[in-house]
């Protein structure tokens, strides 16, 4: 992977899922190595304790590499499941099964389902699955508390598969009693972002953030994620996004929820409107699931994470393959360098699909970053370096996808990790400090410090004034790296 000054050129950033693969001994260091920019901890599966260890190491490891990696906690949200069986129960088509509200069952063809008020909501002739959508079933018939049916495809089943009902619009609370636990945990041990899944609206966001907001306590509020993987999500996709901190395309879940072959043209759409949004997306699920088990992708898996960079993301994540896979390293190596390659090709007006918003009639950060973009096609800009206080003034620029290497510059350690998730921005802390000058100077030295300019470099700056107060972008300065003064002569 190309770097300088040891900070990888990628602009996508790599998120990964630990697991009992990266507690291997020297594991997790390397991913951190390689590039790894946020860490998800998947609270659907494993302790508070072991999520506390692995956080912990992931603070020291990267401290140690040297490279700000943020923490992303996956709350399980109200996922549909299988209790527990006493063995696997393999079942064929034309069979008959009953499924019933326990939690355990030791009869071969009787399944529990452990969330209530479930199946009481099906109807005759329904068609649901099991295990991602390899067992398919229909519903012969339906009471308060059971569900006879017959399966169409069969499959093994076994305890704590997932059970998904496309078409049918299940009433549960999103945020249940477990999540709400592990969101306050999470919170207090210092997590980056919260990602929330099955949301169904706005208000689950707003639910999410005030209960992170009463746990944090005066402290940093992880920055909410929304997961898309539902019907709902999708009819309200424009609210949510604005609500939201970013989003995460969770293809599998929805993958089972509407048609498979939706499910690109989903991506693109919910990738565009976080493009417009300046807020983060991250395309996630079997991006490279061969790997689990082999040291190199299949080329399908390389040309999807291909497309959904070109298509816009910011980042693109791995879920079994680090978690679980014989290949972890290799995983993220691979990610790493499929997403480098592609980026080489991001202006390319034959292959790309990302477009820059357009600045018309919007705000004066929007205006000013849109033309820190564009400096960066008509000067030999090296970098564009964003003083800022909130994390906004760089999140806003790389909306507009510049060439270079935005370098967030800010006081605050949970501002550059929060960073960690947008497209190109590379963190940097500087002292706190309200004098205009000294920002800039530390800012534009923190940059050289880490390889990214040298001097009698072109960098853009990019400031609000007054410094310190959020969401005042409304300064630019070109900058000649060592001093001297620009007086509008030819550059480059």
């Amino acid at each position: 992977m190309g770097k300088r000054g040891g900070f990888p050129l990628r602009k996508t950033k790599l998120v990964a899922t630990l697991g009992p693969a990266t507690d291997r001994p020297g594991v997790l260091v390397e991913l951190i190595k390689q590039g790894l920019d946020v860490a998800r901890l998947n609270f659907s599966h494993g302790s508070h304790a072991e999520h506390l260890k692995r956080m912990e190491e992931v603070r020291a490891y990267s401290e140690q590499v040297g490279r700000f990696v943020g923490v992303l906690a996956d709350i399980s949200g109200p996922k549909i499941r299988l209790g527990t069986l006493a063995q696997p129960v393999h079942l064929k088509t034309n069979d008959i099964v009953k499924l019933i509200e326990a939690a355990s069952s030791d009869e071969e063809y009787v399944l529990p389902v452990q969330v209530p008020d479930v199946l009481s909501q099906m109807r005759e002739g329904i068609r649901f699955s099991i295990a991602d959508g390899l067992i398919t079933m229909v519903a012969t018939k339906v009471t308060a508390t059971s569900v006879t049916a017959r399966v169409l495809v069969g499959g093994t089943v076994s305890s704590r598969k997932g059970i998904s009902f496309p078409g049918l619009k299940i009433k549960l609370r999103t945020i249940t009693e477990k999540d709400k636990a592990d969101i306050i945990f999470a919170t207090k041990h210092g997590a980056d972002f919260l990602a929330i899944s099955f949301v169904r609206s706005e208000h689950d966001i707003l639910e999410a953030r005030q209960i992170a907001r009463e746990a944090a306590q005066g402290r940093d509020v992880p920055r909410i994620i929304a997961k898309i993987e539902t019907p709902f999500a999708l009819e309200r996709i424009e609210e949510i996004a604005k609500e939201a901190d970013g989003i995460m395309v969770a293809r599998g879940d929805l993958g089972v929820e509407i048609y498979a072959e939706e499910v690109p043209l989903e991506q693109k759409r919910l990738i565009h409107i976080c493009n417009s949004l300046g807020k983060p997306v991250i395309t996630a699920t079997q991006m490279l699931e061969s790997m689990v088990h082999s040291p190199i992708p299949t080329r399908a898996e390389a040309t999807d994470v291909a497309t959904a960079i070109l298509d816009g993301t910011d980042a693109v994540m791995l879920s079994g393959e680090t978690a679980v896979g014989e290949f972890p390293i290799e995983a993220l190596t691979v990610l790493g360098r499929i997403a480098e390659r592609t980026e080489r090709e991001l202006h390319n007006p034959d292959l790309t699909q990302v477009v820059r918003p357009s600045p018309i009639r919007r705000s004066v950060a929007d205006s000013i970053a849109y033309c820190a973009a564009e400096l960066t096609s008509s000067l030999p800009i090296k970098a564009i370096v964003a003083s800022t206080k909130s994390g906004h003034s760089a999140r806003v620029i790389a909306k507009f996808r510049p060439d270079v290497t935005i370098v967030g510059a800010t006081p605050y350690l949970a501002v550059a990790r929060s960073l960690t998730l947008s497209f190109g921005v590379t963190p940097a802390i500087v002292s706190k400090s309200l004098d205009t000058d000294k920002v800039l100077d530390e800012s534009v030295t923190a940059a050289q410090s880490m390889g990214l300019i040298k001097e009698g470099d072109l960098v853009v700056l990019v400031l609000g004034l007054p410094f310190g107060v959020g969401g005042t972008t409304n300064l630019l300065k070109v900058h000649l790296v060592g001093g001297g003064y620009l007086m509008g002569e030819r550059v480059g």
